[in-house]
């Protein structure tokens, strides 16, 4: 057979095979905590309008980019996980749905909405991430936010306080991570409701 055809057949195989080749798949993680029925009976914000500011955040986490820590400085990022929507975004969401569930306000308003609300609620999201142990055999996730109620009218703080829960994670990967990082921030939502509950007595 002619050199230029062996030629001709080598590349086409080679074509064949570069193309049925496939970059590993990125796999995207939602951030999505399970309903929570937490309904008050407080009545002291009942008249009012609330408004969820977008929170405020490291960098970091206003993309879809997946990091973790591991020791005590070094942080890095999952090259073959990302999360579907960035944490601020997504944690500014399950904040206003879970504040809405509890009946404590008149009416739960995005940070767009061009309603006036009497109070105003500031989320700084302070750490929400995967870690890892130097040796890579032991993980867990920690998820700490600050929540400030302001007063719209007179820009007067009525309450702050951080929350924070920290949780062991089962197995080293991100997949595990992605389940406790929503079973924390479920802990979150439930811890702020009752604080809310109280200032709004």
């Amino acid at each position: 057979m002619p050199n230029h055809k062996l030629l001709l057949i080598g590349f086409v195989a080679f074509l064949f095979v570069g193309c049925s080749m496939s970059t590993p798949a990125i796999s995207e993680y939602r951030i999505n905590v399970e309903p929570l029925s937490s309904e008050f009976t407080q009545t002291g914000c009942k008249k009012e309008s609330l408004k969820i500011a977008q929170a405020f955040s490291s960098t970091s986490l206003m993309t879809h980019e997946m990091n973790y820590g591991q020791g005590t400085h070094k942080q890095y990022k999952f090259t073959q996980s990302q999360w579907a929507e960035s944490p601020n975004r997504a944690i500014s969401t399950e904040i206003l749905k879970y504040l809405k569930s509890t009946k404590l306000f008149k009416n739960v308003q995005i940070s767009k909405s061009r309603s006036k609300n009497a109070l105003l609620l500031e989320t700084n999201i302070e750490d929400f991430m995967q870690y890892f142990s130097d040796d890579e055999k032991e993980s867990f996730v920690k998820v700490r936010i600050n929540l400030t109620l302001i007063d719209e009218k007179t820009s007067k703080v009525l309450a702050t306080k951080t929350f924070e829960s920290k949780i062991k994670v089962d197995s080293i990967n991100a997949d595990a991570g992605v389940k406790y990082l929503n079973i924390a921030l479920e802990n979150i939502l439930k811890s702020s409701g009752e604080w809310m509950s109280e200032v709004c007595q």
